[in-house]
């Protein structure tokens, strides 16, 4: 698809472009994402409230770059070069996957909202394999059994006329009685925003849980 080409600055296969210079390029942008990362696990850390605030720039950086480089393991042999659009309410995202002759872009376009606190609602309204469409809960299905092993907890629900996942996002209880509470979740044109509050005491259950 043309977002996924159009945000391969790095060098990716289907860039066109010149690795080294695009890398040297990115590489500001991907050490901004990590440093904002740190403040906000630290803001997290925090009895209060927390923001963060990502440029879809940076996030793409990050995973051309420092993912590869440092988080090697957080996808599958067979997926390389995930990239993202943000866009008002809805986010694409796609790799390439497969090997050589026989690779092409695995992309999904999804509306995400956040159901409750804690709670990331996931509606996939187009999946392809190139430009083989895909059943949608197939996809979902996938992403749930993977986001399982990075122990989240993730279901498929009916959303209308079509399947959405539910992603309840651990409070996880700190030391000293703190829960983290993900409360607002907001995409913009090239821009993802996040806020919530780490409470002191003990953890409450998500609404519906």
């Amino acid at each position: 698809p043309d977002f996924y080409r159009a945000r391969l600055p790095a060098g990716g296969p289907l860039a066109g472009r010149d690795p080294a210079a695009a890398a040297a390029a990115a590489e500001p942008a991907a050490r901004r994402l990590v440093t904002q990362a740190a403040s906000l696990r630290a803001a997290l850390e925090q009895v209060g409230p927390w923001e963060g605030v990502f440029s879809e720039g940076e996030l793409n950086a990050f995973l051309a770059l420092d993912l590869p480089r440092n988080h090697a393991l957080v996808l599958p042999g067979w997926c390389r070069e995930p990239r993202v659009e943000l866009l008002p309410g809805r986010l694409r995202a796609a790799v390439l996957a497969g090997y050589g002759p026989l690779a092409a872009p695995l992309w999904i376009d999804a509306d995400v909202t956040l159901q409750g606190p804690n709670q990331l609602r996931l509606a996939v309204t187009r999946a392809r394999l190139g430009l083989m469409p895909l059943p949608a809960r197939a996809v979902l299905g996938e992403l749930a059994r993977r986001l399982g092993r990075l122990g989240a907890v993730a279901e498929i629900r009916r959303g209308g006329d079509r399947p959405v996942l539910v992603v309840y996002i651990h409070s996880t209880h700190a030391p000293g009685g703190r829960s983290h509470w993900l409360q607002a979740i907001r995409l913009a044109p090239g821009e993802l925003a996040v806020a919530g509050e780490t409470r002191r005491g003990p953890v409450r259950p998500a609404a519906g849980r």
